[in-house]
């Protein structure tokens, strides 16, 4: 075999047969049966191609460092004295070759001796190619155009027709793509002409060239992105080791193809499969070592396994196991299945809270969450190392990771992910908790520490924290709850599960003010049946929030009041009715929020007092219907009221309320012009321009009427004086 690397012009200079000198090229000639010019066409993946090409050739052009494009297959036969040379594989490659050396010897003024051998290359496929190859070597462009393609299009040698040869157009788009790349640079002809070889074949003569063609591609199609991945990747992991690229390669098509086969869709093909596990696996190691995330596969094989990475052997290795611990299980789906569980709580398992169970599935699927990417991570760390961590271990300490990543989710960001890394895999190999203040949140880190020592001192009590953990409410976070509060466990997974959010909500209002101030602005409480993540916010401290330490103390203090057999919807109405029944209990704003549904009816509990303090003026309240935003939805809790109970009566005076309370809207009559407003201590009703006040009767600042009846009174008044 001829193990000798040509360039590009030698390959027109030097003897193609080692035992024959006077064998040299004379023409080369794309055949009719090859395919049209295609590293030019606009489709992503070629995109991605041309890129990576144009990216190899220039690193090695500019830098002067020698690149082998692998073997050029080609048939040698004689045409009026000349030796024709037809490429049967390398055609892309030579092709863009040909554009490259076109560019810099145009663009650098070189001898037109040197580069003349450019004129006996040419295509058969079409006579329009082979036109346009000779046309092009003639000319110069003009080099300060953005698109050197939108030159040649305007020569008087470039037909209209032109447009419709694919290879003429792919070879524009390149000859752009070059231009772009190698325009700023200078003096590269000598580097291009010397650095970038290639092997060439001569195949054995046979009468027929293209029965030689389909015999070297009877594949019937080209090469799968897939496929070139894995060909280049393996070059890669050659240079390190042959031994180690030959075991892998091996993986690619047995073990690891095996190992993802079930999990494939209809179509029976593992190739996404495979990319996305393999990106992150990418990821974790990028994280790790503080490289950016490379979404470009063939980028990213380079950055992290080739040669210039100083860890790369020891990627390549943790690439390996991470494949490897999920062959060597015999069943995945059983794996997930036996130490985890979704919505149901089951001893020995960690809660989910999703119906499917296969994270490694997830993550061949689609793209995770940085969470979910902690999660895998965490389950690999125990694969990889299950000869030092046992079941037991890796079921308490993956419920750690799965407390800490379900209550971070403020902490969890890409620029804390090496940190996040290292502190699950310290909690994986050794049960310890990392107390740094980068990592997880420090409060739950702080917890998940406590309850390691309490249940040193309770382990009887395993179960029971453990099945108040996987509440859905809590996730993970006992903290509204506290390990001091044991009677309550049980409790609070009994009012939550059997009883009416609206009832606990006026349950909890009745013991004390438990509401949340919320990013300095806005208050919260909790919401009627089907609103799960307001309680979650509410039963999980952060420092966005203030007086998580007032609903913890509601909370327990109910449950406390309650036996067991009490917790039920009855329960809890007999508490609110000894509330509303009391004739001494003060017409605060709870009162109000107790006895009235409409005020209850946002969806997110939240309220915004124009008295932030709630001192001065704690009777003037916005129920916003948005979590975040005054922009949308609001009332006036008491004229929304109002507006909701006289609506429902038999009087044929009907109100309007508008929707923005900060537009200045007000309750009226529909037919009459008439306003009433609500405000601290008092109603206004504005008529014909004159403004009636009707005082609240108050003590100390708290209402003695109630403020609902008293506006059900003014209306009646109104409506009666205008019949």
């Amino acid at each position: 075999m001829n193990t000798k690397e040509y360039t590009f012009c030698s390959l027109f200079k030097d003897p193609v047969i080692d035992d024959q000198p006077e064998v040299i090229i004379g023409e080369i000639e794309i055949p009719i049966i090859q395919r049209d010019y295609a590293q030019g066409r606009t489709t992503d993946e070629v995109k991605q191609i041309r890129s990576r090409f144009l990216d190899a050739l220039f690193n090695s052009i500019t830098r002067n460092k020698h690149i082998t494009l692998d073997f050029i297959y080609g048939n040698l036969s004689e045409n009026k004295g000349k030796t024709v040379l037809t490429p049967l594989d390398g055609q892309q490659r030579l092709t863009t070759l040909f554009l490259l050396h076109w560019y810099i010897a145009k663009k650098e003024n070189i001898d037109s001796e040197q580069y003349e051998f450019l004129s006996h290359f040419s295509y058969a496929t079409r006579f329009s190619s082979r036109d346009f190859c000779h046309e092009l070597v003639k000319y110069t462009p003009d080099f300060s155009n953005e698109k050197l393609s939108e030159w040649i299009k305007d020569q008087s040698w470039y037909p209209y027709e032109w447009k419709n040869d694919p290879t003429i157009q792919s070879m524009l788009v390149m000859i752009d793509a070059i231009h772009e790349k190698f325009n700023s640079q200078k003096n590269l002809w000598q580097f291009l002409t010397n650095n970038v070889s290639f092997y060439f074949l001569s195949l054995p003569e046979m009468k027929d060239t293209d029965d030689l063609y389909i015999k070297m591609n009877s594949r019937g199609k080209p090469l799968t992105p897939f496929e070139h991945f894995k060909a280049e990747f393996e070059e890669i992991i050659k240079k390190h080791s042959k031994e180690l690229s030959k075991e892998i390669n091996h993986k690619f098509d047995v073990e690891w193809t095996r190992m993802l086969f079930p999990f494939c869709d209809n179509d029976n093909i593992i190739d996404y499969k495979f990319m996305r596990y393999f990106h992150f696996v990418g990821d974790i190691i990028c994280y790790r070592s503080e490289i950016d995330l490379e979404k470009d596969e063939f980028k990213l094989v380079q950055s992290l396994y080739g040669k210039e990475n100083e860890k790369a052997e020891e990627n390549i290795e943790y690439l390996k196991g991470s494949f490897d611990c999920w062959y060597n299980i015999n069943n995945i789906e059983d794996f997930f299945n036996k130490f985890f569980s979704n919505d149901e709580y089951e001893s020995d398992k960690v809660k989910l809270y999703q119906h499917s169970l296969n994270i490694f599935k997830e993550c061949c699927d689609g793209e995770l969450t940085l969470g979910k990417t902690l999660l895998l991570f965490s389950i690999n760390t125990y694969l990889l190392h299950k000869d030092k961590v046992s079941e037991n271990e890796f079921r308490k300490r993956i419920r750690i990771i799965r407390n800490l990543i379900w209550n971070s989710s403020s902490e969890i960001r890409e620029e804390r992910m090496k940190t996040l890394l290292s502190e699950s895999e310290i909690v994986i190999l050794t049960g310890n908790i990392p107390m740094t203040d980068t990592g997880f949140n420090v409060w739950q880190k702080k917890e998940e520490h406590e309850k390691i020592e309490w249940l040193k001192t309770n382990p009887q009590m395993e179960d029971e924290l453990f099945h108040l953990e996987d509440h859905s409410l809590l996730k993970g976070c006992i903290a509204a709850i506290g390990l001091e509060n044991v009677d309550n466990f049980k409790k609070f997974r009994s009012l939550f599960n059997k009883c009416n959010r609206d009832l606990i909500n006026r349950a909890l209002l009745s013991i004390q003010d438990y509401s949340q101030f919320v990013s300095s602005w806005r208050y919260q409480i909790g919401v009627k049946n089907g609103s799960d993540s307001v309680w979650i916010n509410l039963f999980h401290p952060t420092s966005q929030r203030e007086h998580f330490d007032k609903t913890s103390i509601a909370l327990n203090s109910l449950l406390s009041k309650l036996d067991e057999l009490e917790i039920n919807d009855e329960g809890l109405k007999q508490l609110i009715d000894k509330y509303l029944n009391n004739p001494e209990i003060q017409k605060d704003w709870r009162f109000y929020f107790i006895k009235y549904d409409s005020i209850r009816r946002g969806g997110y509990g939240m309220f915004y007092w124009l008295d932030k303090t709630r001192t001065k003026k704690p009777y003037e309240i916005i129920m916003m219907n948005t979590e975040k935003s005054l922009t949308g939805r609001n009332w006036n809790i008491f004229l929304y009221t109002l507006y909701n109970l006289y609506n429902l009566s038999e009087f044929k005076h009907k109100l309007f309320l508008g929707d923005f309370y900060f537009q200045g809207n007000k309750l009226k009559i529909i037919g009459e012009d008439i306003e009433i407003d609500c405000l601290n201590d008092k109603y206004t009703v504005s008529q014909n321009g004159s403004i009636t006040e009707y005082p609240i009767q108050q003590s100390n600042g708290i209402d003695i009427d109630d403020r609902i009846e008293k506006g059900i009174e003014i209306l009646n008044n109104i409506i009666k004086n205008e019949e």
